[in-house]
């Protein structure tokens, strides 16, 4: 039988509690269905039941490691924001100079295949920040590693003497903003009644491009 706690929770001691081989494997097929679910069909077009059928699951077994739907959204976004998306900053090397187009194409590289592995939890967790403050704060703080990258990179080209009297914060939250709904478009399956198909390679270099010619000009 499988057991009736949830890893990401605190035990009544306080500490976290710690699940068999069994009840993380269990868990492990719920989220992924969920992932999958969720960039299919969107968190609202995705039910419990469809979740637990996909995962080969009952909505019994659900309910021992979450409490609803929102609660494994937060366990997914929490997950993929502290294991992914913050420790990918801490690798990131300004350019070197004006014509560093590299550094442009490996920090966009990495966004759009970090975004596109993990869709089904950024198309969620947008669709309920309109409404939820916990989820506008997931939301903001994904934004905020982007934001944080491209105001670097304004200060960096006016280092070098480019991108004079351009506001680093503004003009971060601008790309910032820019590369998110760009990126979402293309990746969400029912955006494709748009007609136009973009490859990973095309989307890279065009939001590459337009970082790099709007603090360098070239």
């Amino acid at each position: 039988m499988e057991p009736s706690n949830r890893s990401h929770r605190a035990s009544a001691t306080g500490g976290p509690r710690t699940l068999s081989a069994k009840g993380r494997q269990t868990q492990q097929a719920i989220e992924d269905a969920a992932r999958k679910l969720f960039a299919e069909r969107g968190f609202h077009g995705t039910t419990l039941v469809d979740i637990t059928s996909a995962a080969g699951k009952s909505p019994a077994v659900f309910y021992r490691y979450f409490d609803d739907k929102e609660d494994l959204l937060a366990a997914l976004a929490d997950t993929f924001l502290r294991d992914v998306v913050l420790p990918s900053g801490v690798r990131v090397q300004l350019p070197e100079s004006p014509h560093d187009s590299g550094f442009f194409v490996a920090v966009v590289t990495a966004y759009w295949d970090m975004f596109k592995q993990s869709i089904g939890i950024m198309v969620a967790v947008d669709q309920l920040a309109a409404t939820q403050p916990r989820f506008a704060l997931l939301q903001n703080q994904f934004r905020q590693f982007g934001i944080d990258i491209v105001s670097a990179s304004v200060r960096r080209a006016q280092d070098h003497g480019y991108a004079a009297g351009v506001d680093p914060e503004h003009t971060a939250l601008a790309i910032a903003l820019l590369f998110e709904q760009f990126t979402t478009v293309c990746l969400r399956p029912d955006t494709a009644g748009l007609g136009l198909r973009v490859s990973d390679a095309d989307a890279i270099t065009t939001l590459s491009t337009i970082w790099k010619k709007t603090l360098y000009g070239f």
